[in-house]
């Protein structure tokens, strides 16, 4: 049972701080960023300088978003999983237990759906 509710801090947890470090509208953003690159490269009508420092512009962008999402997705990850290595040095469950339980087939699935939902109910 302790795994369990080890598994579902772990999920809400990793759920909750990618809402809270806003992932998603920042994912959004830097794919946004590379659809824009994209169109000036096809843009028959922009000159090649102009092409050149847009492009750069928008590198220069994609680079900095790209570590802003691995930074945050490292820590969205990394703070409940300290929080159940905390909990497994206090003596109160099992790190390993818990994580073979994520990797379960029942809790994927439920996992996939609950994830699923709350996103969808938070966005409205």
């Amino acid at each position: 049972m302790t795994s369990f509710v080890g598994a579902v801090l772990l999920l809400t947890g990793v759920i909750g701080l990618m809402k809270a470090f806003r992932l998603f509208p920042r994912a959004l953003q830097a794919v946004r960023t590379s659809r824009s690159a994209f169109e000036v490269m096809t843009d028959p009508e922009c000159g090649e300088a102009r092409k050149e420092s847009l492009l750069q512009t928008y590198s220069v962008s994609l680079l900095g978003s790209f570590v802003d999402l691995v930074m945050r997705g490292i820590g969205s990850i990394a703070i409940p999983v300290g929080l159940l290595w905390t909990l497994e040095r206090a003596g109160l469950l099992s790190l390993g237990a818990v994580l073979d339980l994520t990797r379960s087939w029942g809790f994927l699935l439920g996992g996939a759906i609950a994830a699923t939902a709350a996103f969808w109910l938070l966005e409205k």
